[in-house]
């Protein structure tokens, strides 16, 4: 059975490969799942549109993803599909936020199954988070300062700082340069270090199945 994940986002770097490439890390990495993952093409959104339940886009815009979905259910039976929002909170609570999102979602389709987690802040912070395997990596310096609490700053101007330490004309582009830090950063000290990533793991792993339970009968005749 394979889990197939449809995303709505909003940002060109998620949409281009970064939260996949990291969705794969986390599913092979962290959770070790013999299930196999396969994350469909997302659908971006405009965040200021979907964060308003009324406005057109916000329903539209989980119906493309559903539609997605349900054409991946109808060519694989046996699949399992999950809707999974993924956003920046920007200023506002992730917390707050993301189950009044996802109450939302359910609004428009109750018989899915739907997560929405916000990152804090911003995509950037999850990679500063986990920013100690980043040394060296795309440019960036063969030595990294300590970083501030990675949910209370902005992630995309520490990579931007940190960048033109090498090269003054260097900029972080997030088209480019968001998939490169995702690739190589560490995803068990971003867990340590922020919560809104351990949010997105737990909705992860709720979708883990559990391991096959073994057959008493056959581990009696075994012994």
């Amino acid at each position: 059975m394979t889990l197939y994940v449809s995303l709505i986002v909003e940002g060109h770097s998620e949409a281009r490969g970064a939260v996949e490439r990291l969705l794969h890390r986390i599913w092979s990495e962290l959770f070790v799942s013999p299930m196999p993952l396969r994350v469909l093409p997302p659908s971006r959104c405009k965040r200021d549109s979907f964060l308003n339940p009324q406005h057109p886009e916000f329903v539209s815009k989980i119906e493309e993803a559903m539609l997605k979905l349900g054409q991946q259910l109808r060519r694989d039976p046996s699949g399992r599909g999950v809707l999974f929002v993924l956003l920046d909170a920007e200023a506002d609570c992730p917390a707050t936020l993301g189950p009044a999102l996802l109450a939302a979602a359910k609004g428009v389709r109750s018989d899915a199954d739907i997560a929405c987690v916000l990152a804090k802040q911003m995509f950037e912070n999850w990679i500063v988070a986990g920013a100690s395997a980043l040394a060296s990596v795309n440019e960036l310096p063969e030595s990294l300062p300590p970083r501030p609490t990675p949910e209370n700053g902005s992630g995309a101007s520490w990579l931007d700082h940190q960048l033109r330490q090498r090269n003054k004309g260097r900029k972080y582009k997030k088209t480019v340069d968001a998939e490169v830090f995702v690739r190589a950063m560490d995803l068990h000290e971003c867990r340590d270090n922020s919560r809104s990533f351990r949010k997105l793991l737990k909705e992860l792993e709720t979708r883990v199945p559990p391991p096959p339970q073994a057959d008493p009968e056959t581990e009696g005749a075994a012994e």
